[in-house]
């Protein structure tokens, strides 16, 4: 069932998504993870990542979503496709070795 570009389009969102919740944070309105989308799991399920690279992937899927606040806020998130498709690839290589 993996598609890569349903998966990058995910990530995406998701990064958009954690840019608009960190600044609502950074204005004081934190929700302590309560609008949180859960992205990341149907984009772990969407490329099969086994359950003994899981940990790894949710590493390196957080550090991107980190990186979503250094770029700036748009309607369509377009700033932020090359950042997804650049996870995307880091979590497949994540997936390929060991």
């Amino acid at each position: 069932m993996h598609s890569k570009p349903l998966a990058v389009r995910l990530i995406q969102q998701d990064l958009k998504h954690s840019q608009l919740t960190e600044h609502l944070r950074q204005m004081g309105l934190d929700d302590g993870g309560l609008y949180a989308l859960d992205l990341m799991t149907i984009v772990a399920e969407l490329m099969e990542v086994p359950p003994k690279k899981m940990e790894n992937f949710v590493e390196i899927y957080g550090s991107c979503l980190d990186k979503a606040t250094e770029y700036p806020i748009t309607y369509l998130g377009e700033h932020l496709l090359p950042v997804a498709e650049c996870c995307y690839k880091k979590l497949s290589q994540c997936l390929e070795c060991c």
